[in-house]
């Protein structure tokens, strides 16, 4: 049996209201990178994100990705070459293109926080009621639905 939605307080809209709740998810989404030593700035692990999802990208394709100029796209690869978070390399037709790919450390970094995602979103799953953790599921798949048509429709 699925509990009905609880009503939303006197002069709430359902947009504030999920705003305001999904706050704790991500709170708990960016605990991973707040606590990884050494810790990795969030446009940084933006990246790392963008070149795990997509695999090698050019520079420009990077910058467009993160919605980041191609010069302040540049910078931060060279912070994240230098920590050998990613590597670079320089194309065989044309010296001026070079390709980006997450290095062997790169992709144990992503793994390490998704491994602490995952543990922190279970031990407060673990506080909800089975009833509460499926309405959850359900309504985050809806939403992601809901998100890559928007996206797809937008594009």
């Amino acid at each position: 049996m699925t509990s009905k939605p609880s009503a939303l307080p006197a002069g709430q809209v359902l947009p504030d209201a999920v705003a305001r709740n999904a706050q704790s998810l991500v709170l708990i989404w960016d605990r991973a990178e707040d606590w990884a030593v050494p810790r990795i700035p969030p446009s940084q692990a933006r990246v790392l994100s963008v070149l795990e999802r997509n695999g090698t990208m050019n520079l420009t394709q990077l910058a467009r990705a993160t919605g980041a100029i191609a010069s302040s796209a540049s910078r931060l690869c060279d912070r994240l070459e230098a920590a050998g978070l990613i590597e670079r390399e320089t194309s065989a037709g044309s010296r001026r293109e070079v390709t980006l790919r997450l290095s062997g450390e790169g992709q144990r970094r992503l793994d390490a926080f998704a491994a602490t995602r995952r543990a922190d979103i279970d031990e407060v799953l673990q506080r909800m009621t089975p009833v509460g953790q499926r309405s959850l599921l359900e309504g985050l798949q809806q939403f992601s639905e809901a998100v890559a048509e928007a996206l797809d429709s937008s594009a």
